[in-house]
């Protein structure tokens, strides 16, 4: 892996103490061509809705993988707050087996909050029906529905309080009235943090305040990792999976 794509360029990814995020110039190498936002110079505000739309096949999940420093090939510059202070949620939930009350606090699961914290953030998800069951182990990936899993990842951004959610499609496997429910918390209890929602669809629900969108250049550069290596050596690349925020 040190040796993978070491002669491809880089996106460059700072940590600031600034609580925006700045992007520019981003072009995210991939295997059928290159992936850019419609805006080559972006700053992105604490408490800003910022939908980032892009097209079955356009890299919302390549973005999503650049914004978390997992697709580090291509060019430009990423600017944000520190990891600690960011959540990310991909496209399908993780919920670890074991205690239930660890799998929704994961991964600090020496999270301070109390149960009744966590009954509370259940609440507000919708998923109070959950609470009787915080002490209870389980296969909690297969207990539980998608839709479920996907309400257990908000309640944890109501426990741990980021600055940023960065979410890679994952509302729309949640039902209309739970994805309403999701929107009023960062409209109301959650107002300072800032949503990036990367996703396919257009919204007219008002939840959004700004739109960018993504742009496949064909003719921009690629990065094709079985190429990266001799054949002697030819690995199979897989980018880590997110477990979630």
């Amino acid at each position: 892996m040190d040796r993978l794509g070491q002669s491809a360029s880089r996106i460059s990814i700072a940590e600031t103490e600034d609580l925006s995020i700045r992007i520019d110039g981003l072009r995210m190498a991939a295997p059928t061509g290159c992936v850019t936002l419609s805006e080559a110079h972006v700053e992105l505000k604490p408490g800003e809705h910022i939908l980032i739309l892009g097209a079955r096949g356009a890299g919302k999940t390549l973005f999503f993988r650049a914004m978390a420093g997992l697709w580090p090939w291509g060019a430009g510059h990423i600017a944000r707050p520190g990891r600690q202070l960011i959540a990310l949620i991909p496209t399908r939930a993780y919920v670890p087996p074991g205690v239930l009350r660890d799998s929704i606090v994961y991964p600090r699961v020496d999270h301070g909050a109390d149960d009744a914290a966590v009954a509370e953030a259940l609440a507000a998800v919708g998923l109070q029906s959950l609470e009787p069951l915080l002490g209870r182990e389980d296969r909690w990936d297969r207990a539980l529905s998608e839709d479920e899993k996907q309400r257990i990842a908000f309640a944890r951004v109501i426990l741990q309080r980021p600055r940023w959610v960065i979410i890679d499609s994952a509302l729309d496997l949640v039902d209309p009235e739970s994805r309403k429910r999701i929107e009023v918390l960062f409209e109301g209890f959650l107002a300072d943090v800032g949503v990036m929602y990367i996703g396919g669809h257009a919204s007219d629900s008002g939840f959004f305040t700004r739109t960018l969108h993504l742009v496949r250049d064909p003719s921009g550069p690629t990065f094709k990792p079985a190429d990266a290596v001799r054949p002697a050596k030819r690995v199979r690349f897989e980018p880590k999976d997110i477990a979630g925020c």
